[in-house]
C-alpha cells in the first residue's frame, strides 16, 4: 500500500532540512508509536522499516528509547548484581 500526503513546499524544504528522508522519518515515528501503544509487534516494525532481522528492530527501538523487553525494576537490579558478580568473579 502506498500512502501520500500534499505539504506545501516551504513546510516540505523545512522538515526535510530537519528530517532528511521525510518518507522514512513517517515510517519510523509510526513504527515507534505503534510499538509503544501495542499496535504493532516486533515482525511488523521489522517489515515497516524493511530491516532484515528482528534484532535491528530491536536495536532500532532501543536507539529510541521503546523498551522492547517489560522487566519489573527488581528484575534488572537482580540481573545486573548477577552480571556484575559474574565479572568481578571472572576477574581474578
Amino acid at each position: 500500500m502506498s500512502l501520500s500526503i500534499e505539504l506545501p513546499d516551504d513546510v516540505r524544504n523545512v522538515l526535510e532540512g530537519r528530517w532528511g528522508d521525510l518518507s522514512r522519518h513517517v515510517r519510523e515515528t509510526m513504527a515507534l508509536d505503534g510499538f509503544r501503544q501495542g499496535l504493532l509487534n516486533l515482525a511488523q516494525v521489522r517489515r515497516l522499516l524493511g530491516l532484515a532481522t528482528g534484532w535491528e528492530a530491536q536495536q532500532f527501538l532501543g536507539r529510541n528509547g521503546v523498551a522492547v523487553f517489560d522487566f519489573e525494576p527488581s528484575e534488572l537490579d537482580r540481573e545486573a548484581a548477577l552480571h556484575e558478580a559474574a565479572a568481578t568473579r571472572d576477574s581474578r
